[in-house]
């Protein structure tokens, strides 16, 4: 796979800056390496200058801020430009420190968001930045689908003809990294037509790679719709190295002539093969549901560690690596990535090893391969959960259960006596799941919902929520929030400017990333909200989060335990983990409960029960 380049490191674009001796103090200090004393030589000059200069001398200190990692400066530096309109480049220059903010804190979602998509105007060494930081910042996010989006959206600022040429061996390099479920749902949300052709090609190879005239015919059809698309040199190539099946060659028989007729060459017609009825079966031997073991000494972890969910697998690996350092060093853990071959075939393997036990896959679609059988081999605990009327005999479902933490905030707002309340929530099947199982809950134990509130995922500005609380304002008593850590963030500062800071908000785990950033995180000041107890602890301590995803390391944690404590678990037994209190139902789905939290200076801080 070609490699993607490291991205070379920020540099100090002094581009328009204005003249003055103090400017040129300032740019000496910078030359001297002392970005520091320059950012602040900056911003006391600024003071000296009319708009836009002046704006334009508080972002290069703000910028400089950024560069030695020092958050706290940046933000008061930026905070002193308030509601000021900025020039367009101004305007760019302020986004990319935002970004630039955002990736240091390991963000790399919201600096996508951030950072500018449209550099066509802007100084090329201003443009060059924002790119190289956009570029870092796709890559670093784990995520397949972003980061060849993002190859494609920056290829028309590509000048040589190499350049353009490796940049698309790099996007077919990820395009084919994605399985065919996700292609499949890709090319449908996709609209930018050169991505949308890419994501279609690896589609249509996909789903025929296993036949070579299907495969060739798939290609050309492709090859007609998207007839100047720059991935045909790859489709070519692919065309080119198909076999195509040679028919058989037919002999003619020798005439026999007879006098009543004349015979026609016999022609020994070619085998039709009978019809597939039945799916060849996981397992070709009839499985016994096995039985818990007392001791296992031999896991096998089939996790996505390739692939779109690389990030994911690996956080979850080394949460159970840690597990089995800290409390299980006498188990043996074998690896083995899910997104290398069929599900089947990797699951057997895993069997034949002759493995106690097994944890994954992740993927619910793998889940739902696995789960087309009566009984797995060996106990299996998935690390997601499907829905199907009957689980196979052996098959365990954990994971962080959305349902399990809105049901926990509709108890507690019921046993603190809030009986009415607004619901605030994404117009997702995300947020409507939580929706509805707060509410099912919290109606069925005397609660009223007086309005419920869908604001769109992808929304920025959140007036309308504050708008429509204000007119129910006088029959509320509480808020249930549901939102990611940047949707929290908005929706909270909207709702304190517009006078409803009294209404208590209640919360999920969900508005928090899990890595510890209180300037970022002051916004959600008072919020109570569920949190897993690792995330707690590593706050109460101090400690770095050394994992992209912290909580799922804390699931992968928790999964090596219940994998030891599964016979204690079935008795009724109730497991103290990272990720909550852990139950498992008859069905053998585990469940969890959690803290409490609430931000208190910017950072969670645990509460009573």
């Amino acid at each position: 796979m070609p490699n993607i380049p490291s991205i070379p490191a920020p540099r100090m674009d002094n581009n328009r800056l204005p003249s003055g001796v103090e400017v040129q103090q300032a740019n000496a200090l910078l030359r001297g390496g002392q970005r520091k004393e320059a950012a602040q030589a900056y911003f006391s000059a600024a003071k000296k200058y009319r708009s836009p200069d002046r704006e334009r001398l508080i972002l290069q200190a703000a910028e400089l801020a950024s560069l030695i990692s020092d958050n706290s400066l940046t933000q008061s530096y930026l905070s002193t430009l308030g509601n000021r309109r900025l020039n367009p480049q101004n305007d760019a220059r302020y986004r990319y420190i935002q970004g630039q903010m955002a990736i240091s804190d390991a963000n790399y979602v919201a600096a996508l968001r951030l950072l500018p998509k449209n550099v066509k105007r802007l100084p090329e060494g201003l443009k060059r930045k924002i790119l190289n930081a956009r570029l870092s910042s796709a890559q670093l996010n784990g995520n397949t689908l972003v980061l060849a989006t993002e190859l494609v959206l920056q290829e028309p600022h590509l000048k040589q003809r190499h350049e353009v040429k490796l940049n698309h061996d790099r996007v077919w390099s990820q395009v084919s990294r994605l399985t065919e479920s996700e292609l499949n749902r890709a090319r449908t949300q996709v609209r930018h037509p050169i991505m949308r052709g890419w994501l279609d090609l690896g589609f249509l190879v996909r789903i025929s790679e296993s036949d070579p005239v299907q495969l060739n015919r798939n290609i050309k059809k492709w090859q007609r719709n998207f007839s100047r698309h720059p991935a045909n040199p790859q489709a070519a190539k692919m065309i080119r190295k198909i076999a195509v099946p040679i028919e058989p060659i037919v002999r003619r028989q020798p005439p026999v002539r007879t006098p009543s007729r004349t015979t026609r060459p016999v022609v020994n017609p070619r085998p039709i093969p009978a019809p597939v009825v039945n799916p060849k079966p996981l397992f070709p031997n009839r499985v016994t549901p096995p039985a818990l073991p007392k001791t296992i000494r031999r896991v096998a972890a089939i996790l996505p560690l390739s692939g779109s969910l690389g990030g994911v697998g690996q956080s979850l690996l080394s949460g159970i690596k840690k597990a089995q350092k800290d409390y299980a060093s006498d188990i043996e853990v074998k690896t083995y990535d899910s997104n290398v071959g069929d599900i089947g075939s990797i699951y057997q393997k895993a069997v034949n090893s002759g493995v106690d036990f097994i944890i994954g896959p992740f993927s619910k679609t793998k889940i739902a391969q696995l789960s087309r059988v009566s009984a797995l081999p060996v106990n299996t605990l998935s690390l997601n959960y499907i829905e199907q009327a009957r689980l196979p005999t052996g098959l365990y479902q954990f994971g962080l259960l959305p349902e399990d933490e809105s049901i926990q905030v509709a108890q507690k707002m019921l046993a603190k006596g809030y009986r009415n309340v607004a619901i605030i929530a994404p117009d997702s099947s995300w947020g409507r799941r939580l929706r509805d199982s707060f509410g099912t809950v919290y109606t069925r134990g005397g609660g009223n919902v007086r309005i419920t509130i869908n604001y769109a995922n992808r929304n920025t500005n959140y007036s309308g929520v504050s708008k429509a609380l204000t007119k129910k304002k006088a029959s509320l008593e509480a808020i249930f929030l549901a939102a990611s850590p940047t949707q929290a963030q908005g929706i909270q500062t909207v709702l304190r400017k517009n006078n409803l800071k009294p209404l208590p908000v209640f919360a999920t785990s969900h508005i928090y990333s899990g890595i510890n950033n209180s300037y970022k995180n002051v916004s959600l000041e008072g919020i109570r909200y569920t949190e897993i107890p690792w995330i707690l602890e590593v706050v109460k301590m101090g400690l770095p989060q050394n994992a992209q995803y912290p909580r799922l390391r804390a699931l992968g944690m928790d999964a090596l335990m219940v994998a030891r404590g599964l016979p204690k678990l079935r008795g009724g037994a109730v497991l103290n983990g990272r990720t909550g209190q852990i139950k498992v139902k008859r069905n053998g789905t585990l469940h969890r409960k959690l803290k409490w939290a609430k931000f208190n200076g910017g950072s969670p801080l645990p509460l009573s029960q």
